[in-house]
Formats: structure tokens, C-alpha cells, sequence
């Protein structure tokens, strides 16, 4: 009987959760079987990434065979092995400003009503570090500065992980076990992406309003409370303030007002009636989860991209949904086959999405769905730092890498 390799629903949950990506989904065919429950609160309380690796590892040597008995690894399983990358491994120092960072991330923290230690194992801190990430422009210019800087060591961490999971596949295919889809589909989530084009921002000018972050002399002032009702669209110079018509026989039926009113509508809430698997893998919870990629693309079905259960897969089951629904970097991968990927922050329209990779190591910790554009500023709408017209300049100017997919293309292909 052939070995195989079970990397746990938590090493996922736990692992890739903090960036925007908490699914142990299985792409290819659907299964019977229930995921297992998990407390209200954390996925702490069952293994910490690092038990889950040494755990998947001691079963990697208690089920090898010995080698007498090894079979030959299969030629299309290393074909497959040639093009997954390992993280680059950063030297570790002490973030800048630790200290700064973490105020900063604990206020963010009990904004969401979470009571967290600042502790790299536990994914609850590492998901409230990217909510500190994806929210630079309510931060001073120090504040932000450190907590982009204590979100690489942050990502530095995970990496370590994601390299332990790779290394694990491959002794799998060196001792002759085959790769099973989920295996491939694991190794999609959490191998690195081959950069694509990275979107080009405005240049750095303190009189444009709306710039938050790095550029803004200090935090924004509250603005009125913000209303579920879709607000009518600021269009750019020299565009029309709604989409135009598109030919029904083009085969793009993609409707960016009802992704932009969908976002609106669920921006600060949780659609679990209709999207109930993460909600009932995490134990029941309303919104205990890292919730970003999964929240853009519900959104963008509601605008009509049309689920795909082929190639790399995008589709939502309450079953399991596939990993490129709900995981950061398999969305990125995947759209970006069959996307245009937009150049500047000029061509950006409503019901494009966003991908961002904080510190350009190839692995994409965020998305959000474009909600407005006017003639200064892009404005985004995410989850995870629940927001609701935010603009998307902080990132550009604070470094990030930030990726685009002009959505109206994406049923092209």
C-alpha cells in the first residue's frame, strides 16, 4: 500500500490564515468527509504550526518504507517538483521599533475585539498583524513604518513553515508516493508566485486628499458613519460613470456595479447563510477567521465570474471550497491565467481586485475589491481590517507590492 503524506487541516488553518487565507480546501473532486470542528475563538488550542510540522514529519518516517522497498519516484510528480521554489530565507534581526509596532497592532486588535498576546506561533496575532498592515493610512507615519516592518518578520516566520511543507512533498515524491491533486493543490497555496506586473501608483504629493499612511502628516480624521447603501460612482476623468454595455455574445457577463453593491452591502458583516464553510470550520463563529480573499470573491460572483472546477480551480462548496477561493496566493495564481493584469492605478475601475505582498518575498498576504474611483484616488473594500471605500494609495506609496485584475476579462479565457 502506498504512503502518503497527510499535512493537517490546521497546519492551513494555522499557517496561511493570517494571510487572508484560512482554508484547508481540496481542489480537483469534492469529498464526503466533515472537516473537523474547531474552538470559537483560535485554532491554538489543538497544535501550533510548529507541532503540526513536527507531527507531519514524524509520520513521514514512522509510514516511509524502507529503502529496499522504495519504489522509483514518478517522472511526472518531478516534472511537476521542477517548477516549486522554496521562500528565500531572511536573515533574522530584531524588527525596528518593536515596541511602536506592537501598541500599534494591539489597538488594531481590540478594534476587532481581539485579545491577543503578541506571539508569532499563535495565528490569531499573526492575523491581526496583517489587519495592522492593511490598515497603514489609520496609523502615524512611524506607526505605519513599524508595523510594516514587524509584518516581515511576521511573513518570515510562515515562510520558514511553507519551506517545511515543500521540503515534506518532495521527500514524498523521492520515495517513490505519487502526488495526489490535493498534495498539488497544497503546493499551489503555499509555493511562491512568479511575479506578474506590479501596479504602478501615483507619485508621492501630500495635496491629494484621502492619502492616509506614510504620506499623511498624521491619522485621518473620523468621517461620518458609513451607510450600507450603494453610493453612486465618482468616475475618472474622461470615463462614464457606469460600465458600458457589454455584448451578450462575448462571453463576459461580469456586472461590476452588482460586485461593487455586494461588497457594500457585506463589507463590515459575515454572509454565512450563503457561505458557511468557514463559519462551521472554525467552530461555528461569525467572523473568527481571516476573511479577506474569500469575501472578494464572493463578491466578484455576484458580479458573475463564473466559477471554474478545471485547471487551477475557483469555486465555492460547502463541502470545501477549491484554495484559490479563499487563499491569497492561489487566487493569485489563478486569475492571474485568466485575467488582464492592469499597469496602473489610473486603469483601475470598480470591481477590479487588488492582491498585495507586503514585503516582495512572492507570497501574497491580502485582496480587495475595488469600490470607487474619483479623480485623486482608488478606493478598495476588504475584509479582515473590515473596510468600506479605502484608499488604496498608502499601500503603493508604502512599498507594497500590489497586483491587479481587471476583472471584466477574467470570463474571457
Amino acid at each position: 500500500m502506498k504512503n502518503r503524506i497527510m499535512i493537517s487541516s490546521i497546519m492551513i488553518l494555522a499557517l496561511i490564515a493570517s494571510g487572508c487565507s484560512s482554508t484547508d480546501a481540496q481542489q480537483g473532486q469534492e469529498t464526503n468527509k466533515q472537516p473537523v470542528a474547531k474552538t470559537t475563538q483560535s485554532n491554538e488550542s489543538e497544535l501550533s504550526p510548529v507541532d503540526v510540522v513536527e507531527t507531519a514529519s514524524q509520520e513521514v518516517a514512522k509510514k516511509s518504507a524502507p529503502v529496499s522497498q522504495k519504489t522509483k519516484p514518478n517522472k511526472e510528480d518531478l516534472k511537476h517538483l521542477e517548477k516549486v521554489n522554496y521562500y528565500q530565507k531572511s536573515i533574522k534581526q530584531k524588527p525596528s521599533a518593536e515596541q511602536k509596532a506592537l501598541a500599534a497592532i494591539d489597538r488594531v486588535a481590540k478594534q476587532h475585539k481581539v485579545n491577543v498576546k503578541p506571539d508569532v506561533n499563535n495565528s490569531k496575532f499573526r492575523e491581526m498583524v496583517v489587519a495592522a498592515a492593511t490598515n497603514i493610512q489609520s496609523l502615524t507615519p512611524d506607526e505605519a513604518k513599524a508595523v510594516i516592518d514587524y509584518a516581515k518578520k511576521v511573513d518570515a516566520y510562515e515562510n520558514s513553515k511553507k519551506n517545511e511543507i515543500i521540503k515534506q512533498m518532495k521527500e514524498k515524491v523521492n520515495m517513490g508516493v505519487p502526488l495526489t491533486q490535493e498534495d498539488k493543490a497544497l503546493l499551489d497555496a503555499v509555493t511562491p508566485i512568479k511575479p506578474g506586473q506590479k501596479l504602478q501608483g501615483p507619485p508621492p504629493s501630500k495635496d491629494k486628499p484621502g492619502q492616509g499612511g506614510l504620506e499623511f502628516p498624521g491619522p485621518q480624521q473620523p468621517k461620518e458613519e458609513q451607510s450600507d447603501k450603494p453610493v453612486p460612482q465618482e468616475p475618472k476623468p474622461g470615463q462614464p460613470d457606469q460600465p458600458a454595455p457589454q455584448d451578450p455574445k462575448s462571453g463576459n457577463q461580469y456586472d461590476p456595479i452588482k460586485a461593487r453593491d455586494y461588497a457594500y452591502q457585506w463589507w463590515n458583516k459575515r454572509n454565512n447563510e450563503q457561505y458557511n464553510y468557514y463559519s462551521r470550520v472554525s467552530g461555528g463563529c461569525y467572523d473568527c477567521w481571516a476573511d479577506c480573499t474569500n469575501f472578494v470573491s464572493q463578491a466578484i460572483k455576484a458580479g458573475g465570474i463564473e466559477e471554474r472546477r478545471n485547471g487551477t480551480y475557483w469555486y465555492y462548496s460547502d463541502t470545501k471550497p477549491s484554495y484559490a477561493w479563499g487563499v491569497a496566493n492561489s487566487f493569485y495564481k489563478h486569475f492571474k491565467e485568466r485575467a488582464q493584469e492592469v499597469k496602473s492605478w489610473k486603469d483601475l475601475s470598480v470591481g477590479d481586485v487588488v492582491n498585495v505582498d507586503f514585503d516582495h518575498d512572492g507570497d501574497i498576504e491580502h485582496s480587495a475589491i475595488v469600490t470607487k474611483v474619483d479623480m485623486w484616488e482608488v478606493y478598495i473594500t476588504q475584509h479582515t481590517s473590515d473596510k468600506k471605500d479605502a484608499p488604496l494609495s498608502p499601500w503603493l506609496r508604502a512599498g507594497y507590492d500590489v497586483y491587479a485584475w481587471k476583472m471584466s476579462t477574467a470570463n474571457l479565457k
